[in-house]
């Protein structure tokens, strides 16, 4: 009998091919079309992670990664956009209650975010005044609100940042139109400002709770994922895309080759150099698949088993999910260095996903130097080299 899963699996599937027909539009207008957003209303996709309580699905973490992945075949920048809007419901589940009705009064609300504390906080009788410049805010232009990182003083001995996640509407921002990149275009992560907004105290998550689990949403949701240390979960939503665009990459690439000949009428789908890359990209894209498929498989399995997550089992998690990533990268690359000339022209499919891959792989979430020092480390008897532990 198909889950509910299932048929999101399946309606995401049927709208890549939709999404590989605006991926030249969403890239040359620097952000996600109207109807995109629209579709994943219609087709159920939007809510997947928002908790029962509040109208949400309250899918596992690990489903909601694939649709993001059967996204990715069609347009890398919508999957993203897809990933990063979605996983918000999440994290907005994590504020106190009152925040939580309150931004979803309206039960269509998009929120986007920028973790960094761009910002500063000064205490105000009614709450916070904050000020603050922040980038790459990811589906901005359909944004209601947005959760943004600010430092609200010092705390502990020696003195540290307190860093807090803040939920502003959209009204106290101001957009600025900066997203001039190689890849990821249409996922319009631009700037925002905001000058002394008022935050009040219910609309506030401090950075501690966050990474250990222990937040107002943690006790209000009996779903465990809801109490897991987040930056357990959080990193698998960023590499989730990353398949799924080189596997688009694959299958474009694939059809393009069987319908070309050389200028001698040679076919190139019999050029043995063609088939093996062919071969091996292939082998890449599956590789980068079930590598992260396992990883999130099994850590949502602990989560919701209420298991510990061993540091050694989160260090590998780090690595797998930035190996994937690098994977899926040099999938597209093979295929992109022997497009030949023809792989020059920015509407290139295959090279629109070599691009999108690049700047999902300098993600921090997704850094191979960051995740693979601090794996190596905990394997040879020292501490994570990471923060986020």
């Amino acid at each position: 009998m198909a889950t509910n899963a299932d048929v999101l699996t399946e309606r995401a599937r049927e709208l890549a091919p939709v999404l590989r027909g605006r991926a030249q539009q969403a890239n040359e207008m620097r952000r996600i079309q109207d109807e995109t957003i629209q579709d994943f209303w219609d087709a159920g996709l939007f809510g997947v992670l928002k908790p029962q309580k509040f109208g949400g699905a309250e899918l596992r973490y690990d489903a909601f990664a694939d649709l993001a992945g059967e996204l990715g075949r069609g347009d890398g920048s919508a999957a993203w956009i897809y990933a990063v809007l979605n996983v918000h419901d999440h994290l907005i589940s994590l504020f106190p209650e009152q925040a939580q009705q309150e931004l979803w009064a309206d039960p269509r609300m998009i929120c986007a975010s920028s973790f960094l504390p761009g910002g500063k906080a000064t205490s105000d009788k009614a709450g916070w005044r904050v000020s603050g410049k922040w980038s790459f805010c990811s589906g901005v232009d359909a944004a209601d609100w947005m959760l943004l990182g600010a430092i609200f003083g010092m705390v502990g001995e020696p003195p540290h940042p307190d860093v807090r996640f803040m939920l502003l509407p959209i009204a106290d921002c101001a957009i600025v139109d900066d997203w001039h990149v190689i890849g990821l275009r249409g996922t319009g992560s631009k700037t925002v400002t905001v000058q002394n907004a008022l935050v009040p105290e219910h609309r506030l998550l401090s950075f501690a709770a966050f990474g250990s689990g222990d937040t107002p949403g943690g006790k209000l949701h009996p779903n465990p994922l809801y109490s897991a240390p987040q930056w357990a979960v959080f990193p698998f939503t960023i590499a989730s895309p990353a398949a799924g665009i080189a596997r688009g990459a694959f299958e474009t690439y694939c059809d393009q080759v069987k319908a070309r000949a050389n200028a001698f009428g040679e076919a190139m789908s019999q050029f043995r150099s063609i088939q093996m890359r062919v071969a091996e990209a292939g082998a890449l894209i599956d590789a980068a698949e079930l590598l992260y498929k396992r990883s999130c498989r099994e850590t949502i399995d602990k989560i919701m088993s209420r298991a510990p997550l061993t540091i050694e089992h989160r260090v590998r998690s780090r690595r797998d999910q930035a190996y994937s990533v690098e994977m899926a990268k040099r999938a597209a690359e093979l295929l992109f260095k022997s497009l030949g000339g023809r792989g020059l022209y920015e509407s290139d499919p295959v090279q629109r996903a070599f691009r999108d891959l690049q700047a999902v792989s300098m993600h921090i979430a997704c850094a191979w130097d960051i995740t693979s020092a601090s794996y190596g480390s905990v394997m040879l008897g020292g501490k994570p080299t990471e923060m986020s532990y």
